[in-house]
Order: C-alpha cells, then sequence, then structure tokens
C-alpha cells in the first residue's frame, strides 16, 4: 500500500490531464459540431454533402485508428504532429461528428410556428436562428449533450494508446511498476465515476436554469 501512496501524485497529474484535454476538446468539438449540424440543414447541396461525408466519416472510423492516423502516418504525409495535438484533434473531430447530429435534431425540433412568427417579424435568415431557432435549439439539446459529455470525458482514456500521460494511461504506468492492478484501477474507476456524475449532475443543473421558459410555457398552455 506504502508503494501505491507514492504514486498518488501521478495520479493527480493523470487525472489534471484529463481534465485539461476534455476542456479543450468540448468547445472545439461542439463549435464545430454547430457548423456542420447547420451545414447538413443546408439548402446549399454541396455544402450538405460536405456535412454528411465529415459525419459519416468520423463516425464511422474509430477513434483508436483516427489517433494512429494523426500521430503515426500523418508524419509520411508531411504533416509532424505532437501527441497533445494528435489527441485534442482527433477527439474533436470525433466528437463534432456525433455532436452535429445532436444539434441538427434539436433544431428541426424547433416548430414551425416558430420560423413563421420570426418572418411576419421581418428578421432576417440569421436573426431567426441567432434569436429564435438556437435558444431553443439548444434547451432541446441539453439531455443529448449531457450524455456526449460523459462519452467524451471516458474517452479521453483513448489518447493514453499514443502515449499522452493522461489519468489511464498513468495508471498503467503504475501497474507496471508495483504489480498491483486491482486497487489502481479501482482508484481510476472511482475517479471516471465521479466525473461523471459531476457532468450529469450539471447537466440537469442547465437544464432547470435555462429550460424553465420551457415547462412555464406548457403549463401556461395546458
Amino acid at each position: 500500500m506504502r508503494d501505491l501512496l507514492v504514486w498518488v501524485p501521478l495520479l493527480l497529474d493523470g487525472l489534471a490531464q484529463t481534465l485539461l484535454l476534455f476542456v479543450i476538446i468540448l468547445p472545439l468539438g461542439f463549435g464545430l459540431g454547430i457548423l456542420v449540424g447547420l451545414a447538413r440543414l443546408s439548402r446549399l447541396r454541396l455544402v450538405r454533402y460536405a456535412a454528411i461525408t465529415f459525419v459519416e466519416l468520423f463516425r464511422g472510423v474509430s477513434l483508436y485508428v483516427t489517433l494512429f492516423w494523426l500521430y503515426f502516418a500523418a508524419p509520411f504525409l508531411g504533416m509532424r504532429l505532437s501527441v497533445w495535438e494528435a489527441g485534442v484533434i482527433g477527439c474533436s473531430l470525433t466528437h463534432a461528428a456525433y455532436s452535429s447530429e445532436y444539434i441538427r435534431a434539436a433544431v428541426l425540433s424547433v416548430h414551425t410556428s416558430q420560423h413563421e412568427a420570426a418572418i411576419a417579424l421581418g428578421m432576417s435568415a440569421f436573426q431567426r436562428l441567432r434569436y429564435v431557432v438556437l435558444p431553443q435549439a439548444l434547451v432541446a439539446l441539453l439531455p443529448l449533450m449531457g450524455n456526449e459529455f460523459v462519452m467524451l470525458i471516458k474517452g479521453t482514456s483513448i489518447v493514453s494508446l499514443i502515449g499522452l500521460a493522461e489519468l489511464t494511461e498513468q495508471a498503467h504506468s503504475i501497474i507496471v511498476s508495483t504489480y498491483q492492478p486491482v486497487p489502481v484501477l479501482l482508484a481510476v474507476l472511482g475517479i471516471y465515476f465521479l466525473l461523471a456524475q459531476a457532468l450529469i449532475r450539471l447537466t440537469r443543473w442547465m437544464e432547470r436554469r435555462f429550460g424553465g421558459w420551457k415547462l412555464r410555457t406548457s403549463v401556461g398552455a395546458a
């Protein structure tokens, strides 16, 4: 047990790297997901097909394969990336592909009467998107994105396969040094569980905080 306690700083360092990776990937993947999701709804056939190709490619290819291509194969094509760069780019692209489908579905869920009312008020297409469609779509999106956030925090462990010293990779190093896998893996399991629970609770709070108007509207209509 003393040997394991000596390695606690390594686990904490890995946890810090995992959280940093999550904080960087989340806005990049979500921002790109919004663009791709809206592109899927574009009237321009070329834009729509490009978005579909992106989504099908990165949903159909394993993140494991994407990371290996970015880190090990890309140098042969003249593009050398660090472990961090490959990890962030690979996870962001995969996260964006899944998020874009949630965003597309959320935008389509906004009732046509909302669009008609915005048009009647003389809003431009951009104004309708910014002030009417997206605020309602993002509220509808929160439950879906809560699941995606949890999958993302757990999915960061795959980056350990290319050598990034996040939580899973540090745990592997400790196991190799101490030959005591059970307590180390239990600690890692507990950490990931707590992180997932924190994200779930945060998402539920955001649903109550930003979705209250939706409940009041439905009660008023009844």
